[in-house]
């Protein structure tokens, strides 16, 4: 038994090397990544080759990631397992259990965002909004959080092609204001709308994003200011960033090392 849990451990440092790989690679570079014998790398990787998993180029006889992989991640792709609402949804639940405050999952629409799911507050004064309504990315807090997880040409184009209106009196209306922001919020981890949206809310959002890398989503909480002031928006910043964080990992996402979170 031991034998065979080591085999496939063996198989499956293989194919995570194959796979990180950007080119095909030789099969004494690939010795050397797992670091096992030549002899066993060989067998191993013709018992892939065999089945689908791993691909050798005739002419340079090196090898690569073969059809099988793309097939079962394709496959593995469309199960429950990653369906973003059944993900999000316990710590939608999570976020309003721990904060006391409404949490809410939005999806890109455009150039705005749209409400897909949310667990409202079980408190007297809360906030809520309608599902499949949608609000502006520059001027709420999920909004502002996806946008910093666009890459900077999109955020470009998106600046060039929307109007910062004002909607309130703490609107960022200006391009140079909006980047100054963006960069706040990789910095610290989380967006927050200032009562940006509407007079009296604020709120605290971070992008999600999916195994390619793309921004596709935010987690965010929301709540009246007489409860969420702007000390307690930095406090309860990680608690969102670590959610939506879970959220990302789930879908296939490695999350990079954050930073200190600052309050500047």
């Amino acid at each position: 038994m031991e034998n065979k849990v080591q085999t496939i451990h063996r198989t499956l440092d293989i194919l995570e090397a194959l796979s990180k790989a950007q080119d095909d690679i030789t099969l004494s570079q690939l010795q050397e990544v797992v670091g096992l014998p030549v002899s066993t790398v060989h067998r191993l990787l013709n018992n892939l080759a065999e089945r689908g998993y791993a691909s050798q180029d005739r002419e340079t006889r090196r090898y690569g990631p073969g059809p099988k992989l793309v097939e079962i991640a394709t496959n593995a792709l469309r199960t429950r397992r990653f369906n973003l609402q059944l993900i999000v949804k316990p710590y939608l639940q999570e976020l309003m259990n721990e904060t006391g405050e409404t949490s809410n999952l939005v999806v890109l629409h455009g150039h705005e965002i749209m409400y897909i799911d949310q667990v409202v507050s079980q408190r007297l004064v809360r906030l809520s909004t309608e599902l499949g309504s949608r609000s502006p990315l520059y001027c709420t807090g999920e909004g502002k959080a996806i946008l910093s997880g666009f890459p900077d040409h999109q955020i470009e184009t998106y600046l060039r092609s929307t109007v910062l209106a004002f909607v309130t009196p703490n609107t960022i209306t200006t391009s140079e204001q909006m980047w100054r922001e963006i960069v706040s919020i990789r910095k610290r981890g989380f967006a927050i709308d200032d009562e940006e949206h509407e007079e009296g809310v604020r709120s605290i959002a971070t992008p999600i994003f999916d195994h390619t890398g793309d921004c596709i989503a935010a987690i965010g909480i929301s709540g009246p200011t007489t409860r969420i002031s702007r000390e307690r928006s930095y406090q309860l910043g990680p608690q969102v960033r670590h959610a939506a964080e879970a959220c990302s990992t789930q879908l296939g996402y490695h999350v990079p090392t954050t930073t200190e979170v600052s309050t500047s």
